[in-house]
């Protein structure tokens, strides 16, 4: 069997293809692999509005606003996550949305 030889003939469009090609690729995964949210019975589709006063920390908000037996850390996390936070750091005068929990027992 008679193998067949290829033979580039302009490489500079040759290199342009293999460039788009990997471009193309590489955005069809970064498209299915996108890191997307899932969103959980957990809250209602409510949150109340808190406004930061001087001494208030997102420890002490997230323990006033979080249902029984739950985990503080994990209600801290999902107050910055819903208010789109970088970090833990509050400020006097700040507005914070706190998501509203469901009980599961109502």
């Amino acid at each position: 069997m008679k193998k067949v030889k290829y033979k580039i003939v302009n490489k500079r469009r040759f290199t342009i293809f293999v460039i788009t090609t990997m471009i193309i690729a590489i955005a069809i995964i970064f498209m299915f692999t996108k890191n997307q949210k899932v969103y959980s019975s957990t809250y209602k589709h409510a949150y109340t509005e808190l406004i930061v006063k001087k001494g208030d920390t997102l420890w002490n908000i997230a323990i006033e606003n979080m249902p029984e037996n739950y985990d503080v850390r994990r209600m801290i996390f999902e107050i910055r996550e819903f208010n789109k936070m970088e970090n833990a750091d509050i400020y006097p005068g700040d507005l914070l949305k706190i998501p509203i929990k469901h009980n599961p027992n109502e």
